[in-house]
């Protein structure tokens, strides 16, 4: 794994942080995948950005840990020289190289004590029980410098804040305040203690502002929940009033109407008979003077007179024998529902919501 660490600490594989940034060009600012900060691609692209040793070295060190856990491998190095061997369990591995990378037989081993190789040779006894990740991560070396892979970094460059081997120190750093990283180390140490600690505090005030909104959370459930109760309970007391309101006004325009055309039933009834009584006047006066005689006319013309005067003293607005009214609806609400957003606060009561913000301020935001 080619591991790149962002400025904010986050460590990627430079494949992955690679494919991140491929649409952008060095000086454009991303942000990174985890928290978000942005940083800015470096000149010479994300290949530029410092790796993190320590995650190689660690993920190394576990991978290193799962196959050392496994059951008994074969020599490395004999593979690689080609040799088959009829007994394999000559070939068992017996010691795991830091520095080789490798697994060792008996015989290899041996001879790789024999050369003084340049580098960090610790070696591990395969025979043995399963060495601990943080024991492993001991016997591991210091790293090594990437320009120069047979030194190790053993210097802090204070200008260019970074470490490097010696052959850097003399071929360009030669003019730059330098130290051994070992005490750089140590002082860095008491500062990210220092830090750490104050982080840990940090961390504390972050839990306890969880705790808090928890706890205001469960509180503004209950009241919300009763809130509710409290809304729907009002409002189906006053639907109830309001629908008994409704059935009230409606039976008694139901029981207007029903009465008034009852009644006007009863005086149409009776103007039909009126207009009967009077067609039936004109028919017999029209066929008497038509058909009868002189005599005939004579004696029942003062009769005719007499009912025809009657007849036309009648007056239908004042002479009909059965009461007649007349019934006006009118209803009025108060108010239009536009209008009356007030009183139905006023009668149904209103709700307030206020958010507190940060503790310092109330912000109405409903009611």
């Amino acid at each position: 794994m080619d591991s790149r660490v962002l400025p904010c600490i986050h460590t990627y594989c430079l494949r992955c942080i690679t494919s991140l940034g491929k649409d952008k060009k060095p000086g454009d600012e991303i942000p990174c995948p985890l928290c978000r900060k942005e940083f800015a691609i470096p000149e010479g692209g994300m290949s530029k950005l410092p790796k993190n040793y320590f995650v190689e070295k660690l993920l190394e060190v576990k991978n290193l840990a799962n196959m050392l856990c496994h059951e008994d491998s074969l020599c490395d190095v004999c593979a690689d020289d080609g040799e088959v061997s009829e007994r394999k369990t000559d070939r068992k591995a017996v010691v795991y190289c830091i520095g080789c990378h490798k697994n060792m037989c008996k015989q290899c081993h041996g001879c790789h004590q024999q050369f003084k190789l340049p580098g960090n040779h610790k070696v591990i006894d395969r025979n043995k029980s399963p060495m601990p990740v943080d024991d492993l991560l001991l016997r591991f070396p210091e790293t090594y410098c990437d320009k120069h892979p047979d030194k190790c970094l053993e210097l802090y460059c204070f200008e260019c804040k970074t470490t490097i081997c010696l052959q850097c120190r003399v071929t360009g750093h030669d003019s730059h305040k330098c130290s051994d990283v070992k005490d750089v180390a140590d002082d860095k140490a008491t500062s990210l203690t220092a830090n750490a600690e104050g982080i840990k505090a940090k961390i504390k005030d972050c839990e306890s502002m969880q705790k808090k909104i928890s706890d205001e959370e469960r509180v503004l459930v209950d009241k919300v929940t009763e809130t509710e109760k409290v809304i729907n309970e009002k409002a189906d007391k006053l639907k109830t009033m309001i629908d008994r309101h409704r059935e009230e006004a409606l039976s008694k325009l139901t029981t207007a109407k029903t009465r008034q055309v009852k009644e006007n039933e009863n005086v149409k009834q009776e103007l039909e008979r009126q207009v009967v009584v009077m067609e039936s006047f004109i028919r017999y006066t029209e066929e008497l003077k038509q058909r009868g005689t002189a005599c005939d006319i004579a004696s029942t013309a003062d009769e005719l007179r007499i009912r025809g005067e009657e007849l036309l003293k009648f007056d239908v607005e004042v002479d009909l024998p059965v009461d007649f009214t007349l019934t006006n609806v009118k209803f009025e609400a108060t108010k239009t529902l536009s209008e009356s957003e007030d009183d139905i606060k006023r009668v149904f009561g209103e709700l307030d919501i206020t958010v507190d913000v940060k503790g310092k301020q109330s912000l109405p935001i409903g009611g």
